[in-house]
This record gives structure tokens, sequence and C-alpha cells, in this order.
């Protein structure tokens, strides 16, 4: 503005002339010194405009440039702490001149941003784990929910490979990169996933994984990832307690059918062993259910070790309990019966009593020809019964003691005359 000054009074005494200003008038030393400083007053004012007013509003918008870098931080970031509303940010326009046009386009640029930074709030609050992986597969931006589901912090999983945090079962559901396995056919897709909390043990997750490599802007495959561990807890709860008995926990009657049901429709030969306690009435009316129920808890574990892998022991309810053999003849359900009833007649101790209560067992093979388990077990009751009448411990089913089936053969013969 300086310059500007001494230029504006060094040409004005020559543009004096050209209107007609006497050249002594023009000339003189004391004309040009007046020239000159008219010239600088001239430029300090232009100088103090452009302070107060121009400087003054371009340093408000790179104040508010400044805040704006501040609040937005890197595109996939999270603001951290309150952060100013647009309004609050906004320019003055004030004027349709250039600077106007300026904070106008500004106040665009803002409430663009604005918008963003809300959008980005509500993915931080949301309960599901958000996180966008590179083509790598390593992590390049996670919600802050992942504290919660797996106790990690944003920084500590920031440009860790996902596979890392996967369980080994899980390991086929991502490629050798450590990106989820995508098809290019379906480039959305669901699975399950066991990840690893940093407690050391182990959540389920509901992973839903979109593919957006193709994305200029987001460039990798975005995964939002629900916890679900409770759910499948439950759930497994549930079936375990549809398929087993609340007391003992063993398997109950539903699963026993159904396993026979299974092995018989592979023609496995399977034997059926009915267990049924002697004396516990006695016991259920003379020291109570509670030591019932306390004896009835011990004879899973008593009769187990004396089991295979591949064998069943389940309880019916009451004092009956059955065991399935798979592959065994008359001959082994017989010794293996006899072994069990062995361990029964050996007191259980309840309430520091000692109570003898013995059982009875009816054993059952399946024939040649497919037999149902419903019919097996019936079989196995009556020979069961048999054993207690006799008084003889184990009882192998044959036809001949079978009451039942002799009358239904009767009807049939009579029927048939």
């Amino acid at each position: 503005m300086a310059l500007l000054g001494i230029a504006v009074g060094a040409v004005f005494p020559l543009f004096a002339e050209l209107l007609g200003v006497p050249a002594r008038y023009a000339a003189d030393p004391t004309f040009r010194a007046a020239c000159l400083a008219a010239g600088l007053v001239l430029g300090a004012a232009n100088w103090l405009l452009a302070r107060q007013v121009i400087g003054s509003r371009l340093r408000l918008l790179a104040d508010r440039i400044a805040d704006v870098a501040d609040a937005v931080g890197n595109p996939v970031g999270t603001a951290q702490g309150p952060a100013l509303p647009a309004a609050a940010l906004a320019l003055p326009v004030g004027s349709t001149d250039d600077l106007g046009t300026t904070a106008a386009a500004f106040n665009s640029l803002l409430a663009a941003l604005d918008r963003e930074r809300r959008f980005r709030s509500v993915v931080q609050a949301t309960n599901d784990v958000l996180a966008l992986l590179t083509p790598s597969g390593s992590i390049s931006f996670v919600s802050d929910s992942v504290s919660d589901v797996l106790g990690w912090s944003r920084e500590e999983l920031l440009g860790r490979q996902v596979h890392e945090l996967v369980h080994l079962e899980d390991a086929d559901l991502f490629t050798t990169d450590g990106a989820p396995i995508t098809n290019a056919d379906a480039p959305s897709q669901v699975f399950l996933v066991q990840a690893r909390h940093r407690d050391g043990g182990w959540r389920h997750l509901e992973v839903s994984s979109s593919d957006r490599r193709d994305d200029p802007v987001i460039g990798g495959l975005l995964l939002t990832a629900r916890d679900v561990t409770e759910r499948l807890e439950l759930q497994l709860r549930l079936a375990f307690q549809a398929t087993h008995d609340g007391l003992t926990g063993l398997p109950n009657r539903a699963a026993l059918l159904a396993r026979g049901a299974e092995l018989l429709a592979e023609l496995t030969p399977l034997a059926v062993l009915l267990i049924d306690l002697d004396r516990f009435k006695e016991v259920n009316d003379t020291l109570g259910h509670s030591s019932g129920d306390r004896l009835l808890a011990q004879v899973g574990p008593r009769l187990q070790p004396l089991l295979r892998d591949v064998d069943l022991l389940a309880r019916l309810g009451g004092d009956e309990f059955a065991v399935l053999l798979p592959g065994a003849t008359a001959q082994d359900a017989c010794g293996a019966a006899r072994r069990l009833r062995d361990a029964l007649c050996s007191p259980f101790p309840v309430d520091e009593l000692a109570l003898d209560v013995g059982a009875s067992i009816g054993v059952a093979i399946s024939g040649d020809a497919p037999t149902e388990i419903g019919a097996l077990l019936r079989q196995a009751d009556v020979a069961m019964y048999v054993a207690k009448e006799r008084r003889s411990g184990v009882e192998l089913y044959d036809l001949s003691t079978d009451q039942h089936d002799r009358r239904r053969r009767l009807l049939t013969e009579l029927g048939h005359t």
C-alpha cells in the first residue's frame, strides 16, 4: 500500500498537467510533496480498509476452516467429544460480492460436513460393530462399539489383520489374505464367526459382509457385526433342556427314541436295556423326594464309566433308566446288564445314610428285520417285569413271557377263523 501511495503521488503532477494545471504549479516541490502525501494517505486508507474489512473476513474464514478441520479429522475417524454445530461455525454472507459468495460456499460445505458428522455419530452410537477392511484384510476403521462387544479399543485394532481375531474353526470363511470370502454373484453375505475377546474368551458374532472394493469412496469390505453369543447360548440351553433330564442331566426319553430310530434306520443291530430301581419307592416314602432326587442324581455317574462312548444312557422318568447298546449281541447285552446291576446294588450314600435299592433290568435285541425303537423299548419293559417277578435281576426278552403279545396273536387268529 505504501508503494501504491508513492506511485500515485509521483504520477499525479503529470496527470495534473494533462488537466491544464500550469507547469510551474505542477512542477512546484510543494505541490509534488502534497501529491506524495495525499498518495500515502490514500494508500494507508486502502490498507486499513483491506485489513479491517476484507482481512477480518478472510481471517474469520481461515479460523473457521481450521475449526472444521479439527472437528472432521480423518475421513474414517470418529468425533471424540462434543463438536460445534454447523450454525456456530457458519460465516455471515453480508454481501453479494466475491467474499459473500465465498462465505455462502463455505456455509454449504459446512452443512454437508455437519450431515456427515451426524451420520458418523449415529454409526458410533449403534450397538452393532461397523468395520472397514482393506482388500488385504487389515482393519482400517472400526466403530467405538467394538469396546463393548470385544473389549478392544479402536486404537488397538486399527491396522491389525482381521484373521488375528477369528477362531481357527472359522478360518475357512476368510481368504489367505484375511479378507472374508466373497461371491461375485452375491457381494453381500451373512455368516457366523467366533471372535476373540480381549479377556481371552470368544464371542459369537453374526457378520454381514458387503463387498465395496469397487466403490471409490469406501474401497474395501464393509462389515456389520452383532453379538449373538447370549442368543446362541440360550438356544443351546433350550435344545439341551428339550433332550435332557433336568435332574440327572442325562438324555431323556425323546433323545433315546430319536437315537434309537436313527440306529435302526441305519440297520445297526441294537440292544435296549430297561433299568428299574427296585426299592426306590421306599426311599421316597420314608425319606422324602429330596433324598430320592439325590439318589437318582448318582445313577448316571455310577453307570456311565461302565459304558462305551457309542452307548447311550437315558432317564425315562421316575426311577426308570434305559441304555442303548449299538452293535451288541444278546450275550453282550446281558453281560453289560449284569455289570450295570452290580453297580446299582452297591449302597447309595444320601445324608450320611447308605441306601440299598437294587435294580431289575430287562434286555431286548433287534432282529434281522428293522424294528421300531418303541417296540424294542416295550419288549425290554416286559423283560424287566419278568426279572422283578423272578427276582433274577436280569432277563432277556422272551416272546413266551409276553402276555400282551400272546393276547394280540390270539385275537388275530380268532379274526381269521
